[in-house]
C-alpha cells in the first residue's frame, strides 16, 4: 500500500475539515471516501477530534486520517494513540520532527518564509506545508523552487477550489482545501460530485 505522502501526491487535493459537528465530520469523511479520496485531514480545532479519528478509522479503514494544526507534543501523542496516519503543523517545529522520528509517524512541518523552509528540510519534513497560502498566491512557489528545488510544497489556507490547478502548475505536490470544497457538508451528494470533478481537474498535473 502506498505511504501517506504518495497518497497525497496521487490525489493532489487534501480536504481539510474543521467542522464543529461530530456527525458532520463523519458524514463528510464518508462523502469524501465515496469520491475516491484516501487521505483526509482533520484538525485539532474540532471538538473531540481524537475520538473522531478513532471513529473515522473504524468506519472508513481505507482512509488515512491526518491530524492538522498540531501545536503541542501532547496533541501529537494523542493523535498517535488514536491512530492518525500523519501529523501536520503550520510551523517549523523541531520538536514535532523529533517526536515523529522517535515514534515512527510521518509528519509535515509548516513554513511561511524561505528560512522556515530550510528548517523544515533540515528537520526531515518530506512535504512542507506552505501556510497561509492565500497571502502570496501560487507565484511564491515558483520563486521558492528556484533556489530550493528539493522542497516539496503542500500549500493550504484560504485556497479556492478553482485556483488548485494554478498551485499545481506552480509546483505544489498537493493542495489542502477547506471551506471552498467542503461548504460545511451541507449537501453530501454534491460534495462527492464536486470532489470527483476536482480530482479530474488535477489529472493534467501528474
Amino acid at each position: 500500500m502506498p505511504d501517506v505522502f504518495d497518497r497525497m501526491k496521487n490525489q493532489r487535493i487534501v480536504p481539510v475539515i474543521r467542522s464543529r459537528s461530530r456527525d458532520g465530520v463523519l458524514a463528510m469523511v464518508g462523502a469524501l471516501a465515496e469520491a475516491g479520496l484516501s487521505v483526509i485531514e482533520l484538525t485539532t480545532t474540532i471538538p473531540n477530534v481524537f475520538s473522531l479519528i478513532v471513529e473515522s478509522r473504524r468506519l472508513f479503514p481505507e482512509i488515512a486520517i491526518g491530524l492538522g494544526t498540531v501545536r503541542r507534543i501532547d496533541q501529537a501523542q494523542r493523535a498517535v494513540d488514536a491512530g492518525a496516519s500523519v501529523l501536520i503543523t503550520y510551523k517549523a517545529s523541531e520538536s514535532l520532527a523529533l517526536f515523529g522520528k522517535s515514534h515512527g509517524i510521518p509528519y509535515i512541518l509548516g513554513a511561511a518564509t524561505p528560512t522556515e523552509v530550510d528548517h523544515c528540510l533540515e528537520w526531515g519534513s518530506p512535504l512542507i506545508k506552505w501556510f497561509p497560502a492565500s497571502v502570496h498566491g501560487p507565484q511564491i512557489l515558483r520563486d521558492l523552487l528556484g533556489p530550493i528545488p528539493e522542497a516539496q510544497f503542500f500549500p493550504t489556507g484560504g485556497i479556492a477550489l478553482e485556483s488548485v490547478p494554478n498551485w499545481l502548475a506552480a509546483g505544489a505536490v498537493a493542495v489542502g482545501v477547506g471551506s471552498d470544497l467542503l461548504k460545511d457538508g451541507r449537501d453530501l451528494h454534491e460534495l462527492t460530485t464536486r470532489t470527483r470533478l476536482a480530482i479530474q481537474q488535477t489529472k493534467l498535473y501528474h
